[in-house]
């Protein structure tokens, strides 16, 4: 009997790339599925259009306000906890799907019961054969995050299973006793690092964090985000910032300041990148967000003074 897999698709102003990833969960040959549309405040027409075509068909949920990743998607992992889930599938809107890649990826889980968290890998869809992603390595020493295997043609990829620290926010499943157990996504970031945070507190508890490649994806990109002016610039390193703090040790965070200091240093003195950078890195130590994003939500922010 298959296990019940809620999968929770979060839109924000985006809706006609929503309907495109619903259209291909449709086809999925996995059949104990349960979609979940959340929408996180859109302001186009977003909420009437995917309320009028799913809500008679699928649990539609409209949050009060733009929430972010992490607080939009815990909505409806809230929700799928609640109404019996075993894995939860936490899917962008941006994501074409294969029609078996649910299927491998529940049985992956079944049969290897110290996998915590899997995730598919990522192709280009602008470039089918193209590798965004096979999971993801954490060097916390240089605040690093590098992506295993990216740019690769998937015809290369020899492994079927790439332990890793993290897979890809666009694609994650996740069993429902880690979730009891790690808590849900983390809240604190609004927009990058809560996933690749997530994912590191369950190896933290003891399970393997897996890519298996025979399960595939198309991811389009960061869509919503590239719209918006400097904003995915602010929020990556900001975060990363914020990301060390929680999760790397007293010395490791030590040499890690160290390390940035002297990159930044030579990066500004070499013209690669302006002195702005520094209030983001000041940002994520004092948890503060930038007053001319007022729509950031993450619980307890700080204001930046001016």
């Amino acid at each position: 009997m298959e296990k019940t897999v809620y999968i929770i698709v979060l839109n924000y102003n985006n809706y006609k790339d929503t309907i495109e990833c619903i259209k291909s969960l449709e086809a999925l040959n996995y059949h104990n599925y349960k979609i979940v549309i959340i929408d996180n405040k859109s302001t186009d027409d977003s909420n009437i259009i995917l309320k009028e075509k799913y809500s008679s068909k699928y649990k539609y949920i409209e949050n009060s306000s733009n929430l972010g990743y992490g607080a939009g998607n815990n909505v409806g992992i809230n929700y799928a906890l609640n109404n019996n889930a075993d894995y939860i599938c936490i899917l962008n809107n941006d994501t074409i799907v294969k029609a078996d890649f649910l299927i491998k990826l529940v049985n992956y889980m079944e049969y290897n019961l110290k996998c915590g968290i899997v995730g598919p890998v990522l192709l280009e869809h602008s470039n089918p054969k193209k590798v965004q992603s096979s999971g993801a390595v954490i060097n916390l020493l240089q605040g690093d995050m590098s992506c295993i295997n990216y740019n690769k043609d998937i015809g290369e990829l020899e492994e079927e299973i790439i332990k890793c620290d993290y897979v890809g926010g666009a694609c994650i499943v996740i069993r429902r006793k880690v979730i009891e157990e790690i808590g849900l996504i983390p809240e604190e970031y609004f927009l990058f690092y809560e996933e690749t945070e997530w994912c590191y507190k369950a190896k933290k508890f003891g399970y393997d964090i897996i890519c298996f490649t025979p399960a595939q994806i198309f991811h389009k990109g960061s869509v919503t985000i590239n719209t918006i002016n400097e904003l995915s610039e602010y929020l990556l390193n900001r975060n990363k910032i914020l990301f060390e703090k929680r999760n790397a040790s007293f010395i490791i965070l030590i040499l890690f300041y160290i390390y940035l200091i002297m990159e930044t240093l030579f990066n500004i003195i070499t013209k690669k990148q302006g002195g702005k950078i520094i209030k983001y890195y000041f940002h994520g130590l004092f948890n503060l967000i930038d007053d001319k994003y007022p729509f950031i939500y993450i619980p307890s922010k700080k204001k930046s003074k001016k």
